[in-house]
C-alpha cells in the first residue's frame, strides 16, 4: 500500500469517528432531576411535569411546571437550576417540602370545646389534622373561626394567637393560645316607635337574642352577636309583614356597652354557667349590652287585584284559587310566600320542573292596597328518560325501583319523587337519603330528564352474642342474627336464641315484602317463650317460698307461663303509606306457679263459660288459642329505627277463640299513634306516643288474668315497677291456724288483696331526644297512663257460703287503684349498642302520682299498705317506642 493510500484511509477513519460523536445542542433537555424531596416520591413530581428528557428547553413550560407543583400543596419553596453538559441541559427541580403538623392544641378554652372547633373547620373544608402539611394561611383562618365561635357565645373581645414550634426533622407543633375575655351579656332591649305590637310581642319574635334571665343561663341567648341580631331584625320585619305592614322599617339597632354593678357569687361547681350563691354587699362592676331597636311601622295594606299572566297549563281562575289570595284581606307576606310554594308543587306534579313565578307588587297608596301581578314561565313539560342508582353495593336495583312512584317514560312528578325518597328512607337499608342526593338533569334540547340517585348502604345485618340485665327479662344471654335486607332482596329474617333468669325466647321469623313481584308483604314466625314474673321478689326482695299466708305479702302477683306457637302475616298497601294487614296466630300456653291470692280470686271467676282455674294446684290447664288480628296502619315516619319526623297510626282488632276455636275467647281493639317532630333545626326530636286498648271476653266472661292489662315498666310508665300498676281488689280468705298449746286447728278469716289487671289501658309518652355525641342520646320524658276495669261484671265471683248456698260477690277495688292516671317523669340516657342494635338505657324517674297509703280490710279489718316508689333508677335494653 502506498503512503498516499494510508493517509487517505486515515482521513476516512477520522471522519467516520467524528460523525459518530453527537453534536452539543444547548436547547435539548438531557435529564430532569428532582432534589430536596423526602416524603413526596420523585415519580409523583415527574408525573405532574410537562418538562421531559429529550424535549427542547422552554422557559414558559418550566414556569407552568413550577405553578403546578405549588398547587399540589406539598411545597414551601421551589427553585429550578440548569446545568450544561456535553449532551445538553440538565433541569433540576429543587423543592422544599412543607413541614407536617405533628400536633394541634387549644389552650384557654372554656366556653367552646375542641370538637366544636373541629366540626366548624370540617364544615369550612379546612381541617388541621395531624400528618397534614402545615399551611400558615389555614392557621390564620382557623384563628378567625375560633374568634367567631367565641363571639357567638358572647365573648366579643377574644384574643387568639397560634404559636408554632419546629420539631426536627421537618414537623411543627401548633398551639392556639386563647384569651376568651369577659362574657358580655345583653342586659336590656328597648323597642321604640311601636304602636301596633307591644314590646313583649316584638321581643318574643326575636329568637336568637334575649335579655338576660335565669332561663337564658341554659339557652345562652343573652349573649350578643351581630349576625344573630341581624337575623332577629329580619324576624321583626316579618312579624309586621305578616300583618299587612309590608312597608314597616326597622332601623339599624343602637348597641351600647355600659358598666353595671352586680353581686359577686361563690361558685358551687366549676361550669360554664354562672351558678353560685350571691353574697350581699359584695359587688363587682361588669360590662353589659344595651340594645335599642327603633321601628317605623307605617301603614297597613290589604290585598288588591291579583292578575295571572303567562299560564297555559292551568287557567288564571284556578291559579288564583291555589294562591288563595283574597282581595280585601290583610296582606300577609308569609302566606304569599307559602302560596307560591303551593303553586310550585302544582306545576312540579305536571312535569314543569323549571317553572318560575315572579310576583310584581304595585302599591295603591291612596287605598292602601297591594296589587299583585303574577308572571308565570311554565317552561317545558319533562318526561323521565332514565333513572339510575349508585352506591347500592348490596341492595338490588329492583328493590329500590319498586319503591319509586316515578316511572321512566312518564311525566316527571316532583311531588311523587319527594314521596319516593321518603319511602326509601322508611326501608332502613341506607343512610338518610336527602334531596341533594338526587341529581335531576334536564336535557338541553329535548323535553326529557335523567335522574341519578346516590345512596349509601347501611349495615343492617347483625350477628351478635349479647347479654345483660333488663327490668323485664332479668339477667339474660343470647345469640342472634337479624337482617332487614337479606341478600339485598329486601327480605327480613331474624333468629333469636335467648335464655335468662326470668325470660327465655327462641324465635325464627321471615318476611317477604313483595310476593310474586307485587306489594303483598307476607311472613311467618315460629316461637317458644317462657316468662316468670314475681312481684314479691321484684318489689319487696322476698323469697316466695318463705312467705306465709296472712302476712300481707302472698298477695303479690307472680306466675310462670310457657308459650309455643306460630304466626302468619300478610299486608297490602291501600294507598301511599297506608296498609291493611292480617295476622293469624296459633299457640298453646300453660300458666303455673300462681300466687295463692290470685288463684283463689280467679278460681271463682269464669274465664270462659263453665271454666275457671282447674283444680287447686294453681295451674291453668293448657290453653289453646287461635288469634286473628286485622289491622290498618298509616306511616309517614322517615326512618324505621330512629325516626325524627312524621307520624304513624295503627289500629287493630284481635279476635281470640270464638269461631276460630280454642278454649280462650275474647276480643281486643287497640289504637296506637306515634308522632315525631324535628326541633332546633333538626338537631333534636320531640317524640310522642299514645296508646289505648280494651279487652272483653265473649258472653260477658272475664279475660284470663295473664291477658289483662298491667301497666308499669320500661315500655310504658318507666318510673314504676314492671306490671305493678293495676286495679287492686279486696278478697276475704280463710287459712288454718294450729294452737301451739292444745294442738287444735281452726280456721281464721282475713282480708287480702289481688292485682286483678284492667280490661282497659291508656298510655301517653312524651320525649325530647337530644343527641349528645355519636350513639349517645339524652331524653327527658313524661309518661302518663293507667289500667282500669270498666266491665266490673266480668269479675263477678261465685262463692259458696257456710250454709252451702251459692252467692255472687261483686269486685271491691281499693280506693284510688281503679281511677285517675299515674305520672312518671325523668330523664333517660340512651346508648345504641352496636352488637344488639338496641339502645342500652339508664333511666331516672320521679313518680309524683304514686300510691303510698295504709288500708284496712272491709270484713276483718286486716291492715296492709301499698307503697309505690317515689323515684326509681334502672338500666335496661330496648325502646319505649
Amino acid at each position: 500500500m502506498t503512503i498516499g493510500a494510508v493517509i487517505f484511509s486515515w482521513i476516512l477513519l477520522v471522519g467516520a469517528l467524528q460523525e459518530s460523536q453527537p453534536v452539543q445542542d444547548p436547547s435539548r433537555i438531557e435529564q430532569v432531576q428532582i432534589q430536596g424531596n423526602r416524603r413526596v416520591p420523585a415519580e409523583t413530581i415527574r408525573y405532574n411535569l410537562l418538562t421531559k428528557p429529550g424535549d427542547r428547553y422552554q422557559a414558559d413550560l418550566i414556569r407552568r411546571d413550577v405553578k403546578v407543583l405549588y398547587a399540589l400543596g406539598h411545597f414551601d419553596d421551589i427553585r429550578v437550576d440548569m446545568e450544561q453538559t456535553d449532551q445538553g441541559t440538565v433541569i433540576i427541580f429543587i423543592v422544599q417540602e412543607k413541614p407536617l403538623i405533628r400536633s394541634v392544641k387549644y389552650e384557654g378554652l372554656s366556653s367552646i370545646t375542641n370538637s366544636e372547633i373541629l366540626e366548624k373547620l370540617r364544615e369550612k373544608k379546612m381541617s388541621l389534622s395531624q400528618e397534614s402539611p402545615y399551611d400558615p394561611t389555614r392557621v390564620k383562618r382557623a384563628e378567625a373561626i375560633i374568634r367567631a365561635l367565641l363571639a357567638e357565645k358572647g365573648h366579643q373581645h377574644v384574643s387568639v394567637e397560634a404559636i408554632t414550634e419546629a420539631v426536627p426533622p421537618n414537623r411543627v407543633n401548633i398551639t392556639f393560645k386563647v384569651d376568651e375575655g369577659p362574657k358580655v351579656r345583653v342586659e336590656d332591649i328597648t323597642i321604640e316607635g311601636n304602636d301596633v305590637f307591644t314590646d313583649r310581642t316584638i321581643k318574643r319574635a326575636m329568637k336568637l337574642i334575649k335579655e338576660t334571665s335565669p332561663l337564658t343561663v341554659f339557652s345562652g341567648k343573652d349573649t350578643y352577636h351581630d349576625l344573630k341580631l341581624a337575623d332577629d331584625i329580619t324576624r321583626i320585619r316579618m312579624l309586621y309583614a305578616e300583618h299587612g305592614y309590608v312597608r314597616a322599617n326597622v332601623l339599624d339597632p343602637v348597641i351600647e356597652i355600659r358598666p353595671r354593678k352586680v353581686s359577686r357569687t361563690l361558685p358551687l361547681i366549676k361550669t360554664p354557667f354562672p351558678w353560685g350563691i350571691p353574697v350581699p354587699g359584695w359587688k363587682k362592676t361588669i360590662d353589659r349590652y344595651y340594645i335599642t331597636v327603633k321601628v317605623e311601622e307605617n301603614d297597613q295594606y290589604r290585598i288588591g287585584d291579583v292578575k295571572v299572566l303567562g299560564g297555559k297549563q292551568f287557567n288564571p281562575e284556578f291559579i288564583r284559587a291555589v294562591l288563595g289570595l283574597v282581595p280585601g284581606a290583610i296582606y300577609n307576606e308569609t302566606a304569599v310566600r307559602k302560596s307560591f310554594e303551593n303553586l310550585k308543587k302544582l306545576y312540579g306534579a305536571t312535569g314543569h320542573i323549571n317553572f318560575t313565578a315572579v310576583p310584581a307588587q304595585d302599591f295603591d297608596e291612596e287605598k292602601k292596597l297591594v296589587h299583585l301581578t303574577v308572571n308565570i314561565d311554565e317552561d317545558r313539560q319533562f318526561i323521565v328518560n332514565r333513572i339510575e342508582f349508585s352506591g347500592n353495593t348490596t341492595t338490588r336495583d329492583k328493590v329500590i325501583r319498586r319503591e319509586l312512584l316515578v316511572d321512566e317514560s312518564k311525566v316527571f312528578n316532583s311531588n311523587l319523587w319527594d314521596l319516593s325518597i321518603l319511602r326509601l328512607n322508611q326501608l332502613g337499608y341506607f343512610d338518610e337519603i336527602k334531596a341533594e342526593d338526587a341529581e335531576i338533569k334536564p336535557h338541553a334540547t329535548e323535553p326529557t330528564v335523567d335522574v341519578a340517585l346516590k345512596v349509601k348502604e347501611k349495615g343492617r345485618n347483625s350477628i351478635g352474642f349479647n347479654g345483660g340485665v333488663s327490668g323485664v327479662g332479668g339477667s339474660f344471654i343470647g345469640l342472634s342474627y337479624s337482617t332487614n335486607n337479606f341478600l339485598g332482596l329486601g327480605e327480613s329474617m331474624s333468629v333469636s336464641l335467648q335464655g335468662g333468669t326470668r325470660q327465655s325466647q327462641y324465635q325464627f321469623s321471615f318476611t317477604e315484602p313483595y310476593l310474586f313481584n307485587r306489594p303483598l308483604a307476607t311472613g311467618f314466625s315460629v316461637f317458644k317463650t317462657s316468662f316468670r314474673y314475681d312481684q314479691a321478689r321484684e318489689v319487696l326482695g322476698l323469697d316466695p317460698s318463705t312467705i306465709q299466708a296472712g302476712t300481707g305479702f302472698d298477695d303479690r302477683l307472680n306466675f310462670e307461663q310457657q308459650q309455643t306457637g306460630v304466626s302468619l302475616t300478610a299486608s297490602y298497601p291501600t294507598r301511599i303509606f297506608h296498609r291493611f294487614g292480617m295476622t293469624y296466630q296459633a299457640n298453646t300456653s300453660r300458666t303455673s306457679a300462681i300466687n295463692p291470692a290470685t288463684q283463689e280470686f280467679f278460681n271463682a271467676v269464669a274465664t270462659q263459660e263453665q271454666q275457671s282455674f282447674s283444680g287447686s294446684t294453681g295451674t291453668y290447664a293448657p290453653f289453646k288459642s287461635q288469634r286473628l288480628i286485622p289491622s290498618y296502619s298509616v306511616n309517614t315516619t322517615n326512618n324505621p329505627f330512629n325516626p325524627t319526623r312524621g307520624y304513624s297510626v295503627t289500629a287493630s282488632m284481635e279476635f281470640t277463640g270464638g269461631f276460630l276455636g280454642g278454649n280462650v275467647n275474647f276480643y281486643r281493639p287497640t289504637v296506637e299513634v306515634r308522632y315525631f317532630k324535628p326541633v332546633q333545626n333538626g338537631r333534636n326530636t320531640l317524640a310522642a306516643r299514645a296508646m289505648v286498648s280494651y279487652a272483653q271476653g265473649f258472653n260477658n266472661v272475664s279475660v284470663p288474668f295473664y291477658e289483662r292489662f298491667f301497666v308499669g315498666g320500661d315500655f310504658d310508665l318507666r318510673g314504676f315497677d314492671f306490671r305493678s300498676i293495676s286495679p287492686i281488689s279486696f278478697i276475704t280468705r280463710t287459712t288454718a291456724v294450729t294452737d301451739a298449746f292444745t294442738g287444735r286447728t281452726s280456721t281464721v278469716q282475713y282480708d287480702d288483696i289481688v292485682y286483678v289487671g284492667g280490661d282497659t289501658q291508656g298510655v301517653l309518652n312524651l320525649e325530647y331526644r337530644i343527641p349528645l355525641a355519636g350513639p349517645i342520646t339524652l331524653a327527658p320524658f313524661v309518661d302518663i297512663g293507667n289500667s282500669w276495669v270498666l266491665k266490673k261484671r266480668a269479675l263477678l265471683r261465685k262463692q259458696v257460703d257456710a250454709a252451702g248456698h251459692m252467692r255472687q260477690e261483686n269486685v271491691h277495688f281499693l280506693p284510688g287503684t281503679n281511677s285517675g292516671v299515674r305520672i312518671s317523669a325523668g330523664v333517660e340516657l340512651q346508648v345504641v349498642m352496636p352488637v344488639i342494635n338496641q339502645p342500652f338505657r339508664l333511666i331516672f324517674a320521679l313518680n309524683p302520682s304514686r300510691i303510698s297509703r295504709r288500708y284496712t280490710g272491709p270484713v276483718t279489718g286486716t291492715p296492709f299498705s301499698i307503697r309505690e316508689p317515689g323515684h326509681d333508677f334502672k338500666f335496661t335494653v330496648g325502646k319505649t317506642f
